[in-house]
């Protein structure tokens, strides 16, 4: 099914998102529903149950979360699940006697997807979920600035209507649902429909996330940016953006950049924990 690079230790992925929980680990995946209101317990006991459930012995567990990580691992911002916010995985889940690592989940998915670059590569992962996010590489080495927080890109700065907004608040799927007052499901399900309300809602998200690829692109000039997310199985959504990218880069800098969605969907950022588990090993 979805192999990790685990070779015979085992260990456990989690990529813990705003809708979502994915626990993978070789053959055996469990999603979990999350949300604002989500917490350390929730995770706890999702992650005991998939453990039971599944007859594990894990000697390591990444942790793959969307907002900003410590040096000793403790979340100490996220937005999309603020009860998040001062956890420390390896304080809480010390009984289970892992090795916990925890990671953003863009970083995660650069670990992954950009695996094999080398030492000339720039690049990165740009991730359009309930949030937006990325991680860069420059020269074959991470980008991460001096907190080892670079490439918030929900935060970029967008004049819209009058007054300013981030792009998360724009391309977000959270932001988009709560802008027309459905669900996530309930917007995807409009869009499908061609709903006029959602299809201009998640256009405006698409046609916004495309000028924030355009900005990394005139600024960085990347040779590849991978692109992942659930926001990008909104019809409509991925086109936007790949339009608006290419009409606000500069034509050589576009040129010279590959321009994909992650070779590995879904998976991308528990497997990318599950290689930052790894490495914290090594």
């Amino acid at each position: 099914m979805h192999s990790a690079p685990e070779g015979n230790e085992i260990i456990i992925g989690a990529d813990l998102g705003g809708t979502k929980l994915l626990l993978l680990c070789g053959a055996h995946s469990r999603r979990f529903e999350t949300g604002p209101g989500y917490t350390p317990e929730d995770f706890a006991t999702q992650l005991y149950a998939f453990i039971e459930d599944v007859g594990l012995s894990p000697v390591r567990i990444g942790i793959a979360v969307p907002g900003l990580v410590a040096r000793d691992g403790e979340i100490v911002s996220c937005d999309v699940l603020p009860c998040l916010t001062g956890w420390r995985p390896e304080t809480s889940l010390k009984a289970l006697g892992c090795q916990i690592t925890v990671i953003n989940d863009v970083e995660a998915a650069l670990q992954e997807e950009m695996q094999d670059v080398g030492n000339d590569f720039t690049g990165g992962v740009i991730m359009a979920g309930t949030a937006i996010g990325a991680a860069f590489m420059t020269h074959g080495r991470e980008l991460r600035g001096v907190n080892g927080w670079a490439g918030e890109l929900g935060y970029f700065p967008l004049h819209v209507d009058g007054s300013v907004k981030r792009l998360d608040e724009i391309a977000g799927g959270g932001a988009m649902a709560n802008l027309l007052g459905i669900s996530g499901e309930a917007l995807a399900r409009l869009a499908n429909d061609d709903d006029p309300i959602a299809t201009a809602t998640v256009r405006a998200g698409g046609e916004a996330l495309g000028l924030g690829m355009a900005s990394i692109i005139n600024l960085l000039n990347p040779s590849r940016l991978a692109v992942g997310g659930g926001s990008l199985k909104l019809k409509g959504y991925w086109e936007a953006a790949l339009l608006a990218a290419e009409t606000h880069a500069i034509p050589s800098l576009w040129n010279a950049c590959i321009v994909k969605r992650v070779k590995s969907e879904d998976f991308v950022a528990a497997l990318g924990s599950i290689r930052a588990a790894q490495r914290d090993a090594a």
